[in-house]
């Protein structure tokens, strides 16, 4: 299969098309009646039954004309459905190249479109950096490239209604010979990471710049769980709790020592108060009280205080879909339930809430005894021994740094629509804080082609129904005509009952439309088959629109 399937298609249409309209024209020929008599002037010609040509005869004419005029309503209405029908062939195929990683030689790439300058992302959406201050806050950050100022200049295709700075939000325009996506505007640090996916964030961002700062009197929030610890641990609790500040207490063991988050201030100490531990940097101190004299001069301990930045814990153990266009919206819990797979975060533990332990079981066996305890939110694996925790662990919880320990977050699934896929992959804050809110996730909510193409399939449901709207005028008219005391055309009334008996057929597969759940693709993974599996699907609910319009054709058509 190749997206080449769809021009088959909008050919098959058109060949039904011609054929509609013949078999539409045919219906004339079953209100011949039995006579030559004279008779009115029209475009079909009638035989007059026993010389008669009163008030029965002018009714049916009359009927016959209606017909005659739903007819030529249904052929245009019929026009109007193929061209939606194109639309969304052509939307799915441009959106296809657009988004395909493999194809688009644009993808995570800056594009300049005159005097304008874009970033594009992996999944084909050109997104305007709207000034110097934004493309610099972005360029070579969280998988944003570095140069913008080096893009490469494109112009539109020949045939383009627009630049793609111009296009109107969601088009889908061709510069350089490839198709791109009007996106929104790049926001100041946005992330370009994780376009058209479900993330689950399970780390904080990464701090950077530690520095010490001063020697202070004021300790911070005391971390009880971790004990004894490393300038390393305590350096990742703080980024754990989102805070660019933390403490060490006095040397306790080769540079080891109690851990606060924040702390320092106005009270402070001689930096020499706080000694330098070898490999590690300054530590805090106990300070005993000593006599002066007659005055007492009382004890006192002293931290030394470090300072990072870039901090954050924002949204840890939040699910979100990133749009094609990197916005975000948050999944509730009722869109959220367990998955089957993990991530495993070497040299950690989650100390407590533990559900059962034991020993002796293989990982693929701790595996699927965490996947079996109901409650379970993961596991900590440390040599032959095994805890299964309950979800209050981390993310949710805390974690502590212990060496030769194996922490197993489980990765939850999510229920939406097809078109934005259930698998969902693990993230930092820094790759989700930055992304603009976009809402809320609902079950209805489509994503990727399905939200591209979603103006085309309502365009297609609105002359669907008119379709069958005028079917069912057709029907009505030939009942009535049927009802007269004319001998109609035995042709016409065989015809009747084939109608009747095929429009039970044709309102069964409209329904089947209506309740089938594959009209839009899953786009969650992004290489080519999945791509092509899109345009199938589009492809299918062109095949059903062939199906039940087929119905018509051997529904009107006149026996012979």
């Amino acid at each position: 299969m190749n997206t080449s399937d769809g021009d088959f298609y909008l050919k098959n249409r058109e060949y039904q098309e011609t054929g509609m309209k013949q078999d539409l024209d045919k219906i004339s020929e079953g209100f011949t009646l039995a006579s030559g008599q004279h008779q009115k002037k029209n475009t079909t010609s009638f035989k007059i039954p026993y010389g008669n040509n009163g008030p029965v005869l002018e009714k049916n004419i009359a009927d016959f004309e209606v017909l005659k005029d739903l007819q030529t309503r249904y052929y245009k209405e019929l026009q109007i459905y193929n061209q939606t029908i194109k639309d969304l062939v052509e939307t799915s195929r441009g959106y296809v190249n657009a988004s395909n990683m493999n194809r688009n030689k644009f993808h995570n790439k800056y594009v300049r479109d005159g005097r304008s300058v874009g970033y594009v992302t992996n999944r084909g959406v050109w997104k305007h950096l709207p000034n110097a201050r934004v493309a610099d806050s972005i360029q070579g950050k969280n998988s944003c490239p570095n140069n913008w100022r080096s893009s490469v200049t494109e112009k539109p295709d020949v045939g383009q209604s627009y630049s793609i700075k111009n296009a109107p939000l969601g088009n889908i325009i061709k510069m350089g010979g490839q198709e791109l996506i009007k996106g929104t505007p790049i926001m100041r640090n946005q992330t370009c990471q994780n376009a058209g996916q479900n993330v689950y964030v399970t780390q904080p961002s990464i701090p950077t710049s530690p520095q010490y700062v001063q020697c202070s009197k004021k300790k911070g929030s005391y971390q009880s769980d971790l004990g004894v610890t490393t300038f390393t641990a305590c350096k990742q609790r703080a980024a754990d709790e989102g805070s660019n500040v933390f403490s060490l207490g006095s040397n306790k063991d080769n540079g080891t020592g109690y851990c606060y988050i924040g702390g320092g201030g106005s009270r402070i100490v001689k930096d020499s108060i706080c000694s330098v531990a070898p490999g590690v940097g300054r530590m805090g101190k106990n300070v005993k009280k000593k006599r002066n004299g007659f005055k007492i001069i009382p004890g006192y301990s002293a931290y030394a205080v470090y300072q990072t930045q870039n901090a954050n814990n924002s949204n840890i153990g939040d699910t979100f879909h990133i749009t094609d266009d990197l916005t975000k919206k948050q999944y509730p819990n009722h869109m959220i339930k367990d998955g089957t797979e993990f991530q495993m975060m070497s040299g950690y533990d989650s100390r407590g809430y533990d559900i059962t332990s034991g020993t002796g079981l293989s990982l693929e066996e701790i595996k699927q005894k965490c996947l079996d305890t109901p409650g379970s939110g993961g596991f900590v694996k440390k040599g032959d021994s095994y805890s299964i925790k309950d979800k209050n662990m981390w993310p949710r919880g805390k974690r502590q740094a212990t060496i030769n320990s194996e922490l197993y977050i489980r990765i939850p699934s999510v229920v939406n629509d097809i078109s934005c896929g259930n698998e969902v992959k693990s993230t930092r804050s820094n790759n989700v804080v930055a992304n603009v809110s976009d809402g809320i996730m609902t079950p209805e909510t489509t994503c990727g082609l399905g939200t591209i193409s979603k103006s085309d399939y309502q365009s297609i449901n609105v002359q669907y129904k008119k379709l069958t709207s005028i079917l069912i005028e057709i029907k009505q008219q030939i009942q009535d005509l049927s009802r007269t005391d004319l001998i109609l055309n035995q042709k016409l009334l065989s015809e009747y009952m084939t109608l009747e008996s095929r429009l039970e057929k044709y309102e069964q597969v409209y329904k089947e439309i209506k309740q089938e759940k594959k009209l839009m693709a899953n786009n969650s993974a992004f290489d080519e088959d999945t791509e092509l599996n899109m345009l199938s699907y589009n492809r299918q609910y062109i095949i059903w629109s062939i199906l039940a319009l087929g119905a018509t054709f051997g529904a009107i058509k006149i026996l012979k």
